[in-house]
């Protein structure tokens, strides 16, 4: 590479043609190389740079990014002309000295000649300069006519855009009134044809009264023409044309700039408005060091999960709405693994939210699938309503199951029965076979009253209130049939319950201990209790149970079955106590006496899960059974 050192500004040609040097100003230091003999020291005291060709301007740009470019290319469209490191564009060695000083005085590297007006190249440079800044499709059109009558003084211009059939003029040189400029159908006239065809047209001026002899019009794009009409009677010169063309692809590009910022822009505003409007809640994350990281959230999110966007704004997502139980945590960590792979997630996860815990579907978009990313989308959809009443709808089929297998076989028994007696007593006369009759239809009237009850109201209870343990068991002691057991009351315990239906709980857990206990004395070796095995079959007791009347005991208890800690009440029997199969006892349908429903136990266990409280079956101190309702 030729250097010399000088205190004149330094330009550095990268091109194969070295006539190129010798038409640079006179006051500048030219200096030629091929671009494989440029690196960072030999750029170091070069103030500007004048490029043919792509291996030029990536030899500047990897060696000195912020150096003034100017590039000297055929195609002022093309990819070197228009990389975002050029600062101006010759088409021709002869514009190349303009170009270089009109670049070197608007940077300060060199004064041009006050006394000498500034050239058409260098008037056009300025103004492609103006148009970059131009930031609507209006202002463009005002910039190039502008532009056009500084760069060429004797003429006059006018912008028309094309509008379905139609070229209709939007602007035009001052001394031009608009509405004075007729539209031309598309086809017809220069316009016309030009819009049709893209291809620069050159003609005299068709309309005789005009003042103008000559019109050039050129393409700007696909649906804007440049024309340019002149009074010289010699038309225009080849450099006319020249400079018309590279404003008309100075002006091509700042519309093509413009239309491609308003796409951006519209498709920016559009996402966000779906962003902020989703009805479900939505998160735009960021990832740094692994972590989603929270860019913004919309509405739904501040409300479902608490926080709004200044709160979670720059933290960490999960280290607000990620529980810390269930292995919630080790599941995010997945998560965030696979999305920063690239990959689109949808899965059902449970998050924390201001209303406590609550299940959610969760789609996370990644800006970009297959590949490693940085930021995306995250919507969450509520779907634990949904799971609460597919819950119900099993509890509902799993009580369906069992009011089909009761009615099947319980119901069915007592009915033979009594179908049985009243046939017998038809074919004898004898009268005294239809209470036995009697005692099987009420059997199932009491089998049909249980099933009500948990057809009606399975696991639920009504509106709850403050109410005592101690009153509760007494009003349900008085509306069943005791005969001679005794209630014994020890404590009381106040808390939040429906009381009717705690009352139930109540009256089947008495009715199953009077009804299957001694209250008359003694109960003899093998009498059957209702706590037994399965199948209708008894189970007998071989030890006896206790000599006097049965004693039912309620109060407040920690539940002491696990030893895990935790308060409530008891009901406590000293019968018989409790069968081998215990875990059974809450069963629908499990009972150990013939004359039994089977249900009571299994409604009183409802009952307790509607109210949220837990029951068990125990032995209790005198060896009777003990039933715990653990309520916190």
């Amino acid at each position: 590479m030729n250097a010399a050192p000088s205190e004149r500004p330094v330009v550095l040609v990268l091109a194969t043609d070295a006539h190129i040097s010798a038409d640079l100003p006179d006051d500048a230091t030219a200096r030629s190389a091929e671009p494989n003999e440029v690196d960072e020291e030999s750029l170091r005291d070069v103030d500007l740079a004048v490029v043919s060709d792509a291996a030029g301007l990536a030899r500047v740009r990897d060696g000195r990014e912020s150096l003034p470019v100017v590039a000297l290319v055929d195609d002022p469209a093309g990819d070197v002309a228009t990389a975002p490191t050029v600062d101006a564009v010759s088409t021709t060695t002869a514009d190349v000295a303009a170009t270089v000083r009109w670049l070197l005085a608007r940077d300060g590297s060199v004064r041009s000649d006050p006394s000498r007006p500034p050239s058409r190249v260098e008037r056009l440079n300025a103004g492609a300069t103006r148009l970059a800044s131009v930031r609507s499709v209006e202002e463009t059109h005002r910039a190039a006519i502008a532009v056009a009558d500084e760069v060429f003084p004797p003429h006059h211009c006018l912008v028309g855009v094309r509008d379905g059939k139609w070229i209709e003029p939007i602007a035009a040189s001052a001394e031009v009134p608009i509405e004075d400029c007729n539209r031309v159908r598309v086809g017809s006239g220069a316009a016309g044809t030009v819009a049709v065809t893209g291809e620069p047209v050159v003609e005299p001026n068709p309309n005789a009264e005009s003042p103008y002899d000559t019109v050039l019009t050129l393409p700007v794009g696909d649906d804007t023409v440049f024309q340019l009409v002149t009074d010289d009677p010699d038309g225009f010169s080849e450099a006319d044309r020249r400079l018309a063309g590279l404003l008309a692809s100075h002006v091509e590009e700042t519309l093509d700039r413009i239309r491609a910022d308003e796409a951006l822009r519209s498709e920016r505003d559009r996402l966000l408005a779906l962003f902020s409007n989703v009805p479900d809640p939505a998160v735009a994350y960021d990832y740094v060091d692994g972590e989603p990281v929270v860019h913004r959230v919309n509405d739904a999110f501040e409300e479902t999960f608490g926080y709004d966007a200044e709160a979670v704004g720059g933290e960490s997502l999960d280290d607000y709405i990620v529980p810390v139980e269930d292995g919630a945590v080790e599941e995010a960590i997945d998560l965030n693994e696979r999305l920063q792979r690239g990959e689109n997630v949808r899965r059902e996860v449970t998050r924390k939210t201001a209303d406590g815990l609550r299940h959610f579907i969760l789609h996370v978009i990644p800006i970009r699938l297959d590949a490693e990313n940085a930021s995306g989308y995250a919507i969450y959809t509520d779907v634990t309503d949904r799971r609460e009443r597919e819950a119900t709808l099993r509890e509902q089929n799993e009580r369906l199951d069992e009011f089909a297998s009761i009615v099947s076989h319980d119901l069915r028994n007592p009915l033979g029965v009594a179908q049985g007696y009243v046939e017998l007593a038809s074919d004898t006369g004898d009268t005294a076979h239809l209470p036995k009759a009697g005692e099987a239809l009420e059997r199932m009237g009491e089998l049909v009253d249980d099933l009500l009850s948990l057809a009606r109201q399975g696991r639920s209870v009504g509106e709850t209130e403050r109410a005592s343990i101690a009153a509760l068991a007494r009003d349900a002691w008085a509306s069943v049939d005791t005969g001679g057991a005794e209630l014994v009351v020890e404590g009381d315990v106040t808390l939040d319950a429906d009381p009717a239906r705690t009352r139930e709980l109540f009256e089947n857990v008495f009715r199953n201990s009077v009804e299957h206990g001694p209250t008359d004395g003694r109960a003899e070796p093998g009498e059957s209790v209702e706590l037994g095995s399965a199948g209708g079959r008894p189970t007998t007791v071989d030890d006896g149970c206790a000599a006097e009347g049965l004693t039912v005991r309620v109060g407040e208890a920690s539940p002491r079955s696990d030893g895990d800690g935790g308060t409530g009440f008891f009901v406590e029997d000293d019968g018989c106590g409790l069968p081998e199969e215990t875990e059974r006892v809450f069963d629908t349908g499990f009972t150990t006496d013939e004359d039994g429903t089977g249900l009571g136990l299994a409604i009183s266990e409802r009952i307790a899960e509607a109210h949220g409280w837990e029951a068990r079956a125990v032995t209790g101190e005198s060896g009777g059974a003990r039933f715990e309702f653990r309520t916190s």
